[in-house]
C-alpha cells in the first residue's frame, strides 16, 4: 500500500524559545552588531565620505511619525535593541516558522530591488555604480544556487532582507528616500554590504550555538 508523505505546511507557528534559545539569538545579535559597528565607522567613511549611522534613522523615523524627537542616547540605545533583540527574534520567527524562508526572501528582496533599479534606468537616475551594485546584489542572491551549505546561504539571505528592511521599509517612513539610492548610492551599497555581514554573522553565531547544544548529550 502506497502512503503519501505530507509536506510540511508554507507558514506554521515556531515554538517559543526558552530561555537559553533566547541568549544565543542575543550572542549572536550581538557578535552581528560589534562587527556592524566596525564596518559602519571604519570601512564605511572611505567609501561613502561618511559612517553609517542608524541611529539617525531611528531618530529621523520617531520624528517623522509622532513628532517627538529623541536624544542620539536614546536613539543609539534602540538601535542596540533592534540588533541584539529584535533582528534575532525576528530571525527565529521567520526561520522557524516559513518554509523555504531564505529562497522566499532572496527572491523578494531581489525582484523588488531589481525592479526599482529598472525604474531608475528607465528614468535617467542609473549611474554605473548602481548598475555595479545591482550586480553584486545579484550575483549574492544567486549563490544559493551553488552553495551547499543551506546554512550559510541562508544566513546571508537574512543579512540581505535586513539591508532591506532598514532602507526599504524604515527609511521611507523616515521621509528619507527608498533604499536611499538616488541621493546615497555609496552609503546604500555599503549599508548593503554591512547588513549582510551582520545578519550572516548573527545567524551563524546562533545556529553554531544551538547545534552544539543539540549535540551535548
Amino acid at each position: 500500500m502506497n502512503t503519501v508523505t505530507a509536506r510540511a505546511p508554507l507558514i506554521s507557528m515556531p515554538s517559543i524559545p526558552d530561555v537559553q534559545t533566547l541568549l544565543r539569538l542575543f550572542a549572536g545579535g550581538l557578535v552581528g552588531l560589534l562587527v556592524w559597528e566596525l564596518w559602519a565607522r571604519y570601512a564605511t567613511p572611505p567609501v561613502a565620505g561618511f559612517p553609517l549611522e542608524p541611529p539617525e534613522l531611528v531618530r529621523s523615523l520617531i520624528e517623522h511619525q509622532t513628532g517627538i524627537t529623541i536624544s542620539l542616547t536614546l536613539a543609539t540605545i534602540l538601535h542596540y535593541a533592534v540588533g541584539v533583540v529584535g533582528y534575532p527574534i525576528a530571525y527565529w520567527i521567520v526561520s522557524r516558522g516559513l518554509r523555504s524562508w531564505g529562497l522566499i526572501l532572496d527572491v523578494a528582496v531581489w525582484l523588488i530591488f531589481s525592479a526599482y533599479v529598472l525604474w531608475m534606468a528607465m528614468s535617467g537616475k542609473a549611474t554605473g555604480f548602481i548598475a555595479f551594485f545591482w550586480v553584486l546584489v545579484t550575483f549574492l542572491s544567486a549563490t544559493r544556487c551553488f552553495n551547499r551549505n543551506a546554512v550559510t546561504a541562508d544566513a546571508l539571505s537574512w543579512g540581505s532582507f535586513t539591508w532591506f528592511n532598514a532602507l526599504g521599509i524604515f527609511a521611507p517612513l523616515a521621509a528619507q528616500s527608498f533604499l536611499l539610492l538616488t541621493e546615497f548610492a555609496p552609503l546604500s551599497f555599503m549599508s548593503w554590504a554591512g547588513h549582510v555581514i551582520y545578519g550572516a554573522v548573527a545567524v551563524l553565531v546562533f545556529e553554531k550555538l544551538a547545534a552544539r547544544h543539540q549535540a551535548v548529550p
